[in-house]
């Protein structure tokens, strides 16, 4: 109701009320009675508008909220749980106020040797009450209450070599580990700059770990919805005066809450261009990482020697990133190591002539232009896959065995 004047006239027409029961006069006492009704009506009619007013489409959609994308309006606006509290039971508030996890987005592109993710177990999970000075903990019980282990055991699984990498990744985690052990003691520090820059050629694995270290990042509560928006020059700036602000800037409202993956981000600045809008977008880029830093976290991507003259050329863009990463190229036998897990899990294997073949067709191609990593050892295991059926399916009337469907030969390796 939160208008004095009218609470002041509902007081005044209490008092009349009380006044007429006390004098016993009935003509004042049916005036009363028609005005208190009157009110209560107009009181009624107020309440009622200002909820229609709050649960508008625009009103929504300012504070955050979607309702075409809410099946049944299951969430309530916190202004209305605020005001209707008193007269909602709680177990109504309860059920319309409730939340579903964040679904997480699926990035655009990902390379050949990042695998289809299991489902997360659920939203970040901080404890909140406050423990004793006295009072003892386990880093890993803390683990296992953010469910932070299997995220671990899947990084070293789906990713081969790559050892400072992984060991980068536990480092970051175990910081934000035992900050989130320090706050159940009530010992406050500064959030961390998450902020991050990976480094290295194609198809070393570089969005997958992105990916990884989103649900990492959501798991300890750092980030709200912890999905990744994939974003290259093209979706950042664009070709004409007053077009580039616009652009960037619904490319960070998308990933608000997440990570924001810029994949080959050195092409934002062209010094050779005087024309080119790329220096608004990475001047729009720094703001947000140093004033929203608590809902946003942005990694650049690219090749190591063209990021290192990114950030000669925008020291400021170099001050706010914290963590780099270089993914190393890999070697024969991580490539080889690569293919056989690519291969598990399509239910194919090399013999042994055809995994010599393969071995000495990669020691050639890692040598040629173009090379990928892991994306061209998925590429050719695509080919090989491909001429293992033709080669089965020129012969269609011989009797083939559950391990001649499953076995790649020489020939489909390397025709």
């Amino acid at each position: 109701m939160r208008k004095s004047a009218l609470g002041i006239l509902l007081l005044g027409v209490i008092a009349g009320l009380l006044l007429t029961w006390r004098l016993n006069h009935v003509w004042f006492a049916s005036f009363a009675i028609a005005v208190g009704i009157i009110v209560l009506s107009a009181a009624i009619v107020g309440l009622a508008r200002d909820g229609w007013r709050q649960t508008s489409g625009e009103n929504l959609s300012s504070r955050g909220f979607r309702p075409g994308t809410v099946s049944g309006m299951g969430v309530m606006d916190p202004g209305l749980r605020r005001d209707y509290s008193p007269i909602l039971p709680a177990v109504v508030t309860r059920r319309r106020t409730g939340t579903r996890a964040p679904r997480r987005a699926v990035p655009s592109k990902v390379p050949s040797a990042a695998a289809a993710k299991p489902a997360r177990s659920g939203g970040p999970r901080r404890r909140k009450e406050t423990l004793l000075p006295d009072a003892t903990i386990t880093l890993a019980a803390e683990r296992r209450a953010a469910g932070i282990d299997d995220l671990f055991v899947e990084l070293d699984l789906e990713l081969i070599g790559l050892v400072p990498v992984k060991r980068k990744v536990e480092e970051i985690g175990s910081l934000l580990l035992v900050d989130r052990a320090r706050q159940r003691f009530g010992l406050s520090a500064s959030r961390p700059n998450l902020h991050m820059c990976f480094t290295g050629a194609p198809g070393t694995g570089k969005t997958t770990v992105a990916l990884m270290m989103a649900d990492l990042l959501y798991r300890l509560g750092y980030l709200e919805k912890g999905h990744l928006v994939h974003a290259m020059r093209d979706d950042l700036v664009a070709e004409y005066i007053g077009q580039t602000a616009p652009k960037t800037k619904q490319v960070l409202e998308r990933a608000m809450g997440g990570v924001l993956f810029i994949d080959e981000a050195y092409t934002l600045y062209r010094a050779e261009d005087s024309k080119d809008y790329g220096q608004e977008c990475i001047d729009i880029l720094m703001q947000v990482m140093e004033n929203q830093r608590d809902k946003l976290v942005v990694i650049l991507a690219g090749y190591k020697d063209r990021m290192d003259r990114f950030f000669d050329s925008n020291p400021g863009m170099s001050s706010r990133v914290a963590h780099h990463l270089d993914f190393a190229d890999y070697d024969v036998d991580e490539l080889l190591s690569i293919g056989q897990l690519m291969l598990d899990r399509t239910s194919y294997y090399l013999s042994d002539e055809a995994e010599a073949t393969l071995r000495d067709y990669l020691s050639v191609r890692m040598t040629q232009p173009r090379f990928a990593n892991a994306r061209s050892v998925r590429n050719e295991l695509e080919n090989a896959r491909l001429r293992h059926a033709f080669r089965l399916a020129a012969d269609p009337e011989r009797q083939w065995t559950k391990d001649d469907l499953m076995r790649l030969e020489p020939s489909d390796v390397l025709p």
